[in-house]
C-alpha cells in the first residue's frame, strides 16, 4: 500500500492555515473555551512552522549564534507575542491597549520575517 501524501501546495499551507484559523478564533471568540481552542490551534500551527523551519535550515550550526535563553522560548517568542497581541485586542478594548497590541503584533511579524530571511539559503545561483 502506498503512503498517502498531500500535494505540495496543500502541505506547505497547513501551518499557515492553522495559524490563521487560531488567530481568527482568538480575535472573534467572546468566551474562554473558543479562546483556548484558538490558542491550541494557533500554537500547533506555530509548532509545525518551527519544526519545518529548523529542518530546512541551510546555515551550519557553527555559524549560528548561541542562544542564552531557553530554546523553546526563543523559538516560540514571535508566536507568543502575536497570540498575546490578538488576546489583548479581543479581551481589552481600550485605545491605549489597542495601540500597544498592534505594536506587539508588528514586532512579532518582524521577528518572523527576520527568521525566515536568516534561515534560508544565501546563494543567488
Amino acid at each position: 500500500m502506498l503512503p498517502l501524501m498531500l500535494a505540495k501546495p496543500i502541505y506547505e499551507s497547513v501551518p499557515y492555515c492553522y495559524i490563521l484559523l487560531g488567530a481568527g478564533c482568538l480575535l472573534i471568540a467572546a468566551n474562554v473555551i473558543p479562546t483556548l481552542i484558538g490558542l491550541f490551534v494557533f500554537f500547533n500551527g506555530a509548532n509545525i512552522w518551527r519544526l519545518r523551519s529548523n529542518a530546512r535550515r541551510v546555515d551550519h550550526k557553527v555559524n549560528r549564534k548561541r542562544v542564552k535563553k531557553h530554546y523553546y522560548y526563543y523559538e516560540f517568542k514571535p508566536f507568543i507575542l502575536l497570540a498575546l497581541s490578538f488576546l489583548l485586542l479581543n479581551w481589552f478594548p481600550h485605545q491605549l491597549i489597542t495601540v500597544a497590541s498592534l505594536m506587539m503584533g508588528s514586532i512579532a511579524l518582524l521577528i518572523i520575517v527576520l527568521r525566515v530571511l536568516n534561515r534560508r539559503s544565501r546563494s543567488f545561483v
